[in-house]
């Protein structure tokens, strides 16, 4: 009766497009028997979520810092909605690259603002580093882009842009959106080197500082806005976060990267299951803590989100940026 019932929902999970590999469908004897408990207690509806069919996927290809390093996860039932526990705060940066979609076709417009805005509203963020933006640019409508994706996710946050490189008439730049109840106290924007013009946003907490930007595609200008990096965030006396894109991995050569520099000072926090869409296994977005506070700081969990639950089910946010949102869940000790 049993091995019936895990058949004809096997079945019926790959009519919906969602091939089951052999580690979900095999069940141990307990397993099983605990099953049948539950058929007979709550209705075949519970078996599908708890038997034959999927395991919680939320972690494997959005990863919490063991995944796989790219492949796009299997659908679960229900999955995919990163519920935030209480009393955390939850940290994020994400890549806009302008709103312009990652389809291939890329377009300014209202939808593929919308489209970005609902990734930031599923996965609420209380304070989040948002790259590649523009503001009063001829070409795309002289639009205040941070302004826009404010509006469109229905939140209650307080943005911070201050254009870094002059284009088409306007500037483009990184951002910060904050939950008002954050109790933003400071913001200051520093300038960094690049030869396209970078600046750091630094935002003041009551009990933490959150640094965000987006470094330049030059290896040595990239070292050298570590260097600046490290020493806006000495003396500090509370938990400071570097989030961003920062272009840039600790798996590249040393002669390349900023990281020797970053990690006198910094731990990477983040998960790091590859953050960019079309280079599976690549990270280059992050969010990194003052390592002279890692005991002032839990953190609860970590993910790269390339699955979301928005509007009802769960979708590949592939084609949104050409860069997946990455988030930490923590708490201030």
């Amino acid at each position: 009766m049993l091995q019936a019932v895990c058949n004809n929902i096997n079945s019926y999970m790959l009519t919906l497009g969602t091939p089951l590999t052999h580690r979900q469908v095999k069940t141990s004897n307990n397993m099983k028997h605990r099953l049948t408990h539950l058929l007979l207690i709550a209705g075949l509806s519970m078996v599908t979520l708890t038997t034959c069919g999927q395991e919680d996927n939320r972690g494997s290809g959005g990863g919490s810092g063991n995944g796989n390093g790219g492949g796009t996860p299997p659908i679960a039932v229900n999955e995919y909605k990163y519920t935030k526990a209480a009393g955390d705060i939850r940290l994020m940066t994400y890549n806009a690259f302008y709103c312009k979609s990652n389809t291939g076709t890329p377009s300014f417009s209202d939808e593929h603002i919308k489209a970005f805005a609902s990734v930031i509203k599923s996965l609420n963020p209380d304070v989040i580093a948002i790259q590649e933006l523009d503001s009063n640019c001829i070409g795309r409508g002289n639009r205040y882009l941070l302004q826009e994706i404010k509006n469109a996710t229905g939140l209650d946050y307080d943005i911070f842009f201050e254009g870094a490189a002059k284009y088409d008439g306007g500037t483009i730049g990184c951002g910060v959106m904050t939950k008002r109840n954050m109790n933003t106290v400071k913001v200051k924007f520093v300038e960094l080197p690049g030869d396209e013009s970078r600046k750091l946003i630094k935002v003041t907490f009551p009990k933490f500082s959150f640094f965000a930007t987006h470094l330049d595609l030059n290896n040595q200008k990239r070292k050298d806005a570590a260097e600046i990096i490290k020493n806006k965030m000495n003396g500090s006396t509370v938990p400071v976060f570097l989030a961003g894109d920062l272009n840039d991995s600790p798996a590249w050569q040393a002669t390349q990267s900023a990281f020797p520099q970053l990690a006198q000072a910094f731990t990477i926090i983040s998960a790091t299951e590859g953050s960019l869409p079309e280079q599976p296994g690549t990270t280059i977005d992050y969010i990194l803590l003052s390592t002279a506070h890692k005991d002032k700081v839990a953190v609860s969990e970590t993910h790269v989100v390339k699955r979301l639950f928005i509007d009802g089910e769960a979708k590949n946010i592939s084609t949104i940026s050409d860069h997946y949102p990455v988030y930490v869940d923590m708490k201030i000790k």
